[in-house]
């Protein structure tokens, strides 16, 4: 498979989005969880905010899926797009099981009036979505190895230390759970991006778009956190552009 012609740059942004991993912004809730200090309240919010999250990748993914086109990519690709789909729609639900379980809740319509399930368009919450939603102006792969080789990669490594740090059962199984569709999301985008990143213009466009997932992801990291530990620090700096006409 070494003739494979997007192979070196899959690998490539892979390795930079565990290096982003190691000095995510949600550390401080892992820490936090392995201390026993992620109190209930704490764990409601993080459950909460997570979920707002899950339930705005239909307004995403509805947006990729359009650029779709009947016969551009073989079955497979667009079989495993909808997988990741359904997946998310699991790991949605699953956050909202398990606020109903912890009393948070009582139904679903009562999770969208509490604070953590309020989505406001002022948050880095909707920038990073938004980032991810105009991402559907480029080609399936350039979108795929922005998100699948970027934030996936960085919440697979968080989820995982989350679910080994916390004592909560709960807590635990919720994150545990993500791990295999979190890795086959992954080996997905490893595969598109091995298989149809081909021209130059378009690996500088995979490492563009990753990068900007990545750090976008980061900001909402860096909220979540606030969030969740009931703290205020300063956010990431917005990135400065230059407009010319």
């Amino acid at each position: 498979m070494a003739a494979l012609p997007g192979k070196a740059l899959a690998q490539a942004l892979i390795d930079a989005s565990r290096e982003s991993a190691r000095s995510a912004p949600v550390a401080a809730v892992i820490e936090a969880a392995r201390a026993g200090a992620l109190d209930a309240p704490a764990t409601v919010r993080l459950l909460g905010r997570l979920w707002t999250l899950e339930r705005m990748f239909y307004y995403v993914y509805g947006g990729w899926g359009q650029g779709l086109e009947v016969n551009d990519f073989p079955p497979s690709v667009k079989y495993l797009f909808s997988k990741q789909i359904l997946d998310e729609s699991t790991h949605e639900m699953l956050y909202l099981d398990a606020l109903i379980r912890r009393g948070a809740v009582a139904t679903q319509k009562d999770a969208f009036h509490q604070p953590y399930g309020r989505f406001s368009v002022d948050s880095a919450l909707a920038y990073y979505v938004f980032s991810l939603r105009n991402l559907a102006t480029y080609p399936h792969p350039i979108r795929i190895a922005a998100l699948n080789l970027g934030p996936q990669v960085i919440e697979f490594e968080w989820m995982r230390e989350l679910a080994e740090a916390t004592t909560d059962a709960g807590l635990k199984d919720v994150f545990a759970s993500q791990t295999v569709e979190n890795q086959s999301h992954i080996n997905m985008g490893r595969r598109i991006v091995e298989e149809f990143v081909e021209k130059p213009v378009e690996a500088d466009l995979a490492r563009w778009a990753c990068a900007v997932a990545r750090r976008d992801y980061a900001r909402f990291l860096h909220e979540l956190g606030d969030f969740v530990l009931a703290r205020q620090t300063p956010p990431p700096p917005l990135p400065r552009i230059v407009v010319t006409d």
